[in-house]
Formats: C-alpha cells, structure tokens, sequence
C-alpha cells in the first residue's frame, strides 16, 4: 500500500518535471515576444500581468495571514529572482536563444556550491565537485561549438553574462524562498514573491523613466494576446510547479528534476523554432544535466 508520504514524493517530482518542461516553452515563447519588446518592457509586463493572475485566484481562494520574515523573505526573494533575475534572463534570450540560455541557466547550482564554500564554509564531498566539474564541462562544450555560437547574435558574450548574472539571482531566490516556503502555500507564497518582484520591477521603471515607453508595444492588441496567454503558461507552470515540489519533496531532489529544462527544451527547438541541433550540442547538454544532478545527489 502506497504511502501518504511517497504520494507526496511522487507529486513533488512530477511538479518539478512539469515545472521544467513548461520553462523550455515559456523561453520559447518569451523569445518570441522580445522580437518587438524590451527585456525590461516582457518583465515589466509580465510581472504586471502574473500578479493580476495571482490576485484573482488568491481573492478566490482567500489569502492566510503570515508572519513579517516570512512575507519580507518571499519578497526579498521575488526582487533577487523576477526584478533582477528574469529581467537578466530576458536580456540573456535576446543575445544567445532560448537554447543556449537556458543551458546557461545550470551554472546556477554551481554558483550555490561556491557561494557555500565561500561564505558558509560548507565542504562538499568529492562527487559533489565532480558534478560542478561536469556541469562547466558541459556548458563550455556546447559554447564552443562554433555552429552554435554561430546561431546567436554577434554580441553572444554579453548574453552569457546576462545568462551567468540570471543563474546567480534565481539561485539566491530559491534559497531565500526555501527557507519558509514549508510555512505557507505554494500559491500564496508564488504570490508574495510575484508582488516582491513586480513592485521592484515598477520601481525601476518609475526612477529609470521608462515605465510608459517599455509598455507601448504592448497597446498592439495581437502582442498582447500572445503575452496574456505566455505568462499564464508560465505563472501556472513554471512558478507554481516548483514551489508545489520545493514544499513536498527536498529542495535537492525538486532542483535536480527542475533542472532538466535543457534537455526538454531541446526537442521543442526542432519543433517549434525549426532549429538543427549539433550532436555536441546534445551531448554537453546532457553532461550538463549529469553534473546537476551530480552536485545535489550530495
């Protein structure tokens, strides 16, 4: 007889996989917008449109009350993961394609183990740094491939920075929103968070005078259809599903599963984007992945 606890551990992986999947679809789709938008105007409005979204089914379902840290964690998380990370992650797709982003989007568990041993004086056992080994071996590869390098834009090294600068504040988000996620729901906690980011997004905007002129494409009616329906994609499954996995299985286990992302969103390229993918194109991916899994099996 199956038990409730690996009910629970069997939705948290399944969540976690979905989260990923629908990751490679959203940068699909985001990739598309930033075609006509800015990488500050797709988070601008994302955020806009993700809280209404949020706002709506938090009415519905009614909002709990939660303790100070709590809400200032979530949203300290919100501002380090969507006002900085996502707008870094937008700015990433424009340069380098939603392949090779997301790609990048892995040196995120390599940065958690530096930043441990640095600042936390953590030790990590030695399959831990073979994973980050695989992980940059991975990455590297498949950078310098020059049929892939060749697909982005000619100034691909401002996109790896934005993509290195991204992986960086999604990881400290995930952190800061782990630490309290276990004391709410993944629907109000995806809330706070989204209310964190997009009020610092908005901020940006108002102090930088960009607010108005980063919407204006938006007011094309057929743009703004596409956006509604991509950040409901992505709201609904990518945010959510991994909060619902942080909050019933470890944060480990969920971010490996969540972590396959580029190997789902290498099928979707083919399909959708008609792309042909190099072997070592695969291949580092895959090594890539490996490496992942690698450092959080600690």
């Amino acid at each position: 007889m199956i038990q409730p606890n690996q009910v629970y551990g069997i939705l948290g992986g399944v969540a976690a996989l979905a989260s990923a999947a629908v990751w490679a679809l959203g940068s699909i789709l985001f990739r598309k917008i930033g075609e006509e938008v800015t990488p500050f105007g797709m988070n601008l409005c994302k955020g806009i449109i993700g809280l209404f979204y949020l706002s709506v089914v938090i009415i519905l379902s009614g909002f709990q009350t939660v303790s100070t840290s709590t809400f200032l964690l979530l949203g300290a998380s919100g501002i380090l993961g969507i006002t900085l990370g996502d707008t870094l992650f937008f700015k990433a797709l424009i340069y380098l394609g939603p392949r090779l982003t997301v790609l990048l989007e892995t040196m995120g568990s390599v940065f958690t183990v530096i930043l441990a041993v640095v600042f936390l004086r953590e030790r990590f056992s030695l399959v831990v740094w073979c994973g980050l080994f695989l992980t940059v071996t991975g990455v590297t590869w498949v950078l310098w491939d020059g049929s892939e390098i060749k697909k982005a834009d000619k100034n691909w090294h401002n996109g790896i920075k934005y993509a290195l600068l991204s992986a960086l504040c999604m990881s400290l988000g995930i952190i800061f929103a782990k630490k309290v996620i276990e004391s709410t729901s993944a629907l109000q906690a995806n809330f706070i968070r989204f209310l964190g980011g997009t009020i610092g997004i908005i901020t940006w905007g108002l102090i930088t005078k960009n607010f108005r002129s980063s919407l204006q494409p938006f007011t094309n009616p057929r743009l703004l259809k596409f956006t509604l329906l991509t950040v409901f994609v992505v709201i609904f499954g990518g945010f959510w599903l991994f909060l619902v996995a942080l909050k019933y299985v470890d944060a480990s286990i969920a971010t490996i599963l969540n972590s396959t992302t580029p190997l789902f969103i290498l099928p979707m390229a083919v399909v959708f984007l008609k792309e042909k993918i190099s072997f070592q194109a695969v291949i580092g991916a895959i090594i890539a992945v490996c490496g992942v899994i690698l450092i959080f099996l600690k």
